[in-house]
Order: C-alpha cells, then sequence, then structure tokens
C-alpha cells in the first residue's frame, strides 16, 4: 500500500497515469480533428447523446491534457519515484532541465495544431479567418497558425542551441 501524501501537499501524477493523460488526450483531440477537418458544421453538437459535451470542447480539453502531461512527464526525474536518480557514475543525478521540458512541449504541440489548421484550410478554407475555438474571439484560425508554426519554430531552436551549450549538454537532457 502506498503511503499519502503528508496533509496540505499534493502528490504528483505517477508515471502511467502521465502515459495515459498524454496518449489518450491526444487521441482524443485526433478523432475531434479528423471530424472537423471533414464535418465542421457539426463540430459543436454533442459528443455523444448520453454526455452533453461539444465536440469541439471535449478535443480542446483533450489537447491540453496531453500538452500537460506531456510537458509534466519532462519535468519528472527519470527513475522510479522511490530511488533519487544517479548518473552513469552511481552519484546522484541532476533533475531534469524544466526550460527543456518546457521548450519540447512549445516544438511538438503547437506543430500538431498548425498541421490541422493546414488541413483545414484545405478542406474548408473559408473558416481560415473565423475565430479558432468558441473560447475566445481571437485569435482565428489563420492567426493562430501563423502563431503556432512560429513558436515550434522558435522553441526548436532555442532546443538546439542549447544543446550545443556545455552547461547544459552534459546532463543529455537535449
Amino acid at each position: 500500500m502506498k503511503p499519502l501524501a503528508p496533509r496540505g501537499r499534493l502528490r504528483r501524477p505517477s508515471g502511467p497515469l502521465l502515459d495515459v493523460a498524454l496518449v489518450h488526450g491526444l487521441l482524443g483531440w485526433l478523432y475531434v480533428a479528423a471530424w472537423a477537418a471533414t464535418r465542421p458544421d457539426t463540430l459543436s453538437g454533442p459528443l455523444t447523446s448520453w454526455l452533453p459535451l461539444r465536440r469541439d470542447t471535449f478535443g480542446a480539453v483533450c489537447f491540453a491534457l496531453s500538452a500537460l502531461a506531456h510537458l509534466t512527464r519532462g519535468l519528472r526525474p527519470q527513475g522510479p519515484p522511490w530511488r533519487a536518480p544517479r548518473g552513469p557514475d552511481g552519484r546522484p543525478g541532476r533533475p531534469r532541465d524544466r526550460l527543456t521540458a518546457v521548450l519540447r512541449t512549445l516544438v511538438g504541440y503547437p506543430l500538431l495544431l498548425w498541421a490541422y489548421l493546414c488541413v483545414n484550410s484545405l478542406t474548408h478554407p473559408q473558416t481560415i479567418d473565423r475565430q479558432l475555438t468558441h473560447f475566445a474571439t481571437v485569435p482565428t484560425e489563420g492567426t493562430a497558425a501563423v502563431g503556432c508554426f512560429a513558436a515550434s519554430a522558435v522553441a526548436l531552436l532555442a532546443l538546439r542551441l542549447r544543446a550545443g551549450d556545455p552547461a547544459t549538454a552534459a546532463g543529455g537532457d537535449a
């Protein structure tokens, strides 16, 4: 039986829980993305008859959940939680680099959103000037696509520049 976290402190999510959130969140979003590319006029309909949740809301929540799980996995120390991570020399290893974890998330997830918006611009170009989500009036799909492409490119450049920095390259994070 696992010990409970001290009172007032939240337990960190476990690796298996993060894996499920990352993979199934991404799959849920991909389902909605495929639906949006083929049937954009029905995107605001309910996900199922027994759950009054909009399909596009489900997709946005799944995407955010997957991205958050990816970031959280990148921030966790390597190895089992009951043992301190060790380096190749047997001494305690360094904790994971937070900036690298953020940059890795910013490389992949905006690029996924950009690819989705590219497909949408081909399958139904009339929506490129419409708002991206029903949550806010800005940005439009076109503006979001440009922003996602730029954010991913900048994050990838920063990640690769950090990999060439001897201070960060020694840990093998990048």
